[in-house]
């Protein structure tokens, strides 16, 4: 599964700055791009490509317009916010006011679409996949800023592949042939904050108030939605996160307890080996020993 080459030359149309690109790190079963981006552009038309493409705001905002089926749609693009498109499809774009803008932008290979029909019978192998200006969806881009943490940190292939084919699950489950409302609730867009910042406070500290005031939201309002949204509170899913990173430092690396803790937030070693076995009712020492 690799992705297809006007994906990788679709870059060249672009009006933005590259920054990360995950093909250096050697993926080849999805491709993940940022870009800082300019503050207008007038007229952009997209590379036409056989993979699915999905476009995050990471930072900013703009007013943005894009001609799909032969008519102008606009919106507002801001945090969290995600467009979608489909295959084969051509999209002419123009938005103005860009302030701070960056986006990830993902290829998802359509060789893993096909894949995920084939082993679920009940996927429809015509459905028609998402190709919209403004299409919310918190889970995508919570995977989406997983996949640039991994990229960053030069994660293997294996993890890559893992979290793109759970995304094209979702989309086959949720996107295709669906109509979503145009715009994400002022909650949605929110929480979607909040947990940006939980994934990128794994080895800092962060406080209920510090994440109540990034989303604008009075601390009460902020457990009760996020707890709704995502069955858990934000220390819960902090926590959760840092086991998921410690885990994958124990496998992947040979770094001390102490250093990983550190990694993870914890400030020592017993902290961490206390929360791990809590977790996964082993000590870190006896996680590493078991996967290797």
């Amino acid at each position: 599964m690799t992705i297809a080459s006007t994906s990788l030359g679709a870059h060249e149309r672009l009006k933005g700055s590259l920054g990360l690109c995950s093909w250096r790190t050697g993926w080849r079963s999805m491709l993940l791009r940022a870009y800082d981006e300019p503050e207008e552009v007038d007229d952009l038309v997209t590379a036409p490509t056989t993979d699915q493409l999905i476009v995050l705001v990471t930072n900013g905002s703009c007013h943005i317009e894009g001609r799909y089926a032969g008519r102008w749609h606009q919106s507002r693009y801001g945090l969290g916010d995600i467009g979608m498109t489909a295959p084969g499809e051509e999209v002419q774009l123009r938005w103005h006011k860009g302030r701070g803008l960056q986006t990830l932008q993902l290829h998802l290979s359509s060789a893993i679409l096909a894949d995920v029909v084939h082993l679920d019978p009940t996927r429809a192998a015509n459905a028609r996949l998402p190709n919209q200006l403004l299409r919310p969806d918190p889970v995508v881009a919570g995977v989406m800023l997983g996949l640039r943490r991994a990229a960053e940190i030069g994660t293997s292939e294996l993890y890559a592949e893992s979290a793109v084919t759970f995304l094209a699950s979702h989309l086959l489950q949720f996107h295709a042939g669906r109509h979503p409302p145009a715009h994400a609730s002022v909650d949605d867009r929110r929480l979607i904050i909040v947990d940006s910042l939980l994934r990128e406070s794994l080895d800092k500290q962060v406080t209920l108030d510090q994440l109540a005031a990034a989303a604008g939201l009075s601390k009460f309002h902020l457990l009760r939605a996020f707890k709704r949204r995502y069955g858990e509170t934000p220390a819960q899913r902090l926590n959760r996160y840092r086991m998921e990173e410690g885990c994958r430092l124990l496998s992947s690396t040979r770094n001390t307890i102490t250093v990983i803790a550190f990694a993870c937030g914890y400030e020592n070693a017993t902290h961490f080996a206390t929360a791990f076995r809590r977790m996964f009712g082993l000590s870190p020492t006896e996680y590493r020993r078991s996967v290797r």
